[in-house]
């Protein structure tokens, strides 16, 4: 006896909008019905994909306002606790937190960075934001004092992936252009920034090109935990700056994406998916 496959033939979509004069950049959820697009303009959109009538062609946003003088990078919403609050980061280099209910008074705004940063996320747990700064490490953003910023990680090498926090535990992850992919618990730099941050690493990946295939790929896993400095040492970035080396990676070799599994009973999963197509997921809690 065989069995059937059934399929569905999409003849168009259900939901279909265009801001004005401009692009989408970006995109987030503010509930189940509700999305937030950050455009080319620095524009912020918001539509409700339920209540606009599959006939009507391109609805206008019920919420667009002028939030960056430049292009969105990324958006993200606080949501499920604060859903009316969007995070944005622009190529300007500010990060900003705004309120779709009162936009001109309930703003806020992050430390500006010399480079736009093309990753935040928000953190249930810790009701914070986190994102990337220009010098390779990860900043923690509180809702209650987003003007100020906490470093939780340090990196080797820039960020080219972060995941979004789970609803189950504090932990976060991070992907990064030389293929490593590191957790930590920022929940001690919280509660004290004069502790000592510990972070592990996932795994490293490195690919290289190969004729004739679509290339070499090698892991390396097995690390320990290990303690870092976060604190920025003067006289080292003084010397830093004089003999200044960028290593640039293979394309390949890059993490270009990473996420929890979002169910309770396999919240230790994580996922990371590599430049040159390959997909890792493993139970990183055991």
């Amino acid at each position: 006896m065989t069995e059937l496959t059934l399929t569905d033939k999409v003849q168009s979509p259900v939901f279909e909008a265009k801001p004005p004069s401009t692009i989408c950049t970006c995109v987030t959820w503010l509930s189940p019905s509700d999305i937030a697009v950050g455009c080319a303009d620095g524009f912020v959109a918001v539509w409700n994909i339920t209540s606009t009538q599959p006939t009507s062609a391109n609805p206008f946003p019920y919420f667009y306002k002028w939030i960056h003088s430049s292009y969105v990078l990324s958006i993200t919403s606080a949501y499920p606790a604060y859903p009316h609050l969007i995070a944005t980061t622009s190529m300007d280099g500010e990060t900003r937190l705004s309120s779709i209910l009162q936009p001109h008074t309930d703003v806020t705004e992050a430390t500006r960075m010399r480079m736009g940063s093309p990753h935040i996320v928000f953190s249930p747990i810790l009701q914070s934001f986190l994102s990337s700064e220009e010098n390779e490490s990860i900043r923690l953003l509180v809702l209650r004092r987003f003007f100020t910023s906490t470093s939780v990680a340090r990196l080797s090498s820039a960020v080219s992936a972060l995941a979004t926090p789970s609803l189950w535990h504090p932990a976060i992850m991070i992907g990064c252009t030389s293929g490593a992919v590191l957790a930590t618990n920022p929940i001690r730099r919280i509660l004290s920034v004069r502790v000592r941050q510990w972070q592990v690493t996932w795994f490293t990946h490195e690919w290289v090109p190969r004729e004739g295939s679509s290339g070499v790929s090698r892991f390396l896993d097995g690390f320990r935990a290990e303690q870092v400095a976060l604190q920025r040492n003067l006289s080292a970035d003084r010397n830093k700056s004089r003999h200044s080396v960028t290593t640039i990676f293979e394309e390949g070799t890059h993490v270009t994406a990473l996420a929890w599994n979002p169910n309770q009973s396999c919240a230790g999963w994580a996922s990371a998916g590599m430049g040159c197509g390959l997909v890792r997921v493993e139970d990183v809690a055991l």
